[in-house]
């Protein structure tokens, strides 16, 4: 659950052109005491290969789903992760070289005075969960706005209503017995 894996395509869309990305939010089922090396990794790799992200104001949000809670927390990183993040290619969980001095947490504050929007992909499915690792670095996709679809979508999960499909008896039951069961 700790690697993520993204288009170097990032979204695409004319609402978004004269908008400020802020950064990029990394799900988890449990919370880390500091930024993984993977995440280290990943935003200095968003952040080298996007121009319109600036290192020093895009962020990390993980958001921590453990029993009974939700926990947040945001990290920037600083030059030297930046710098160690974009070199690394060992994605381990202790790589060599990684450090606490690669990232500091920033402060975050939630608010419901801003009005905000989705972009979700243009075949409609977000959730690749039920589907295996379907990205890959050089995929293209495209966005528009609309509301996600539910976690369980059957639209995220089409292998399962096919098996569902293959599974169903169509033969009439026998009319002369009287327990179906046996």
């Amino acid at each position: 659950h700790q690697q993520v894996h993204l288009p170097k395509q990032l979204p695409d869309h004319e609402i978004l052109d004269d908008m400020e990305p802020l950064g990029w939010i990394h799900t988890q089922p449990n919370e880390l005491a500091q930024m993984s090396p993977i995440d280290v990794t990943m935003h200095s790799r968003i952040v080298q290969d996007n121009k319109p992200w600036d290192g020093e104001r895009t962020i990390c949000i993980t958001a921590s789903f453990t029993p009974g809670s939700c926990s947040l927390t945001a990290y920037r990183l600083t030059p030297s992760g930046y710098e160690w993040g974009r070199a690394n290619k060992d994605l381990s969980a202790n790589p060599p070289g990684y450090s606490p001095s690669h990232f500091e947490r920033v402060q975050m504050l939630l608010s419901d005075r801003f009005a905000g929007f989705f972009m979700v992909p243009d075949t409609g499915s977000w959730n690749y969960s039920f589907m295996g690792v379907r990205h890959s670095e050089n995929m293209k996709y495209g966005v528009t706005l609309g509301i996600p679809k539910e976690f369980y979508h059957e639209i995220h999960r089409p292998a399962h209503f096919l098996n569902f499909s293959g599974a169903e008896d169509t033969s009439a039951p026998d009319a002369e017995r009287e327990d179906l069961f046996r």
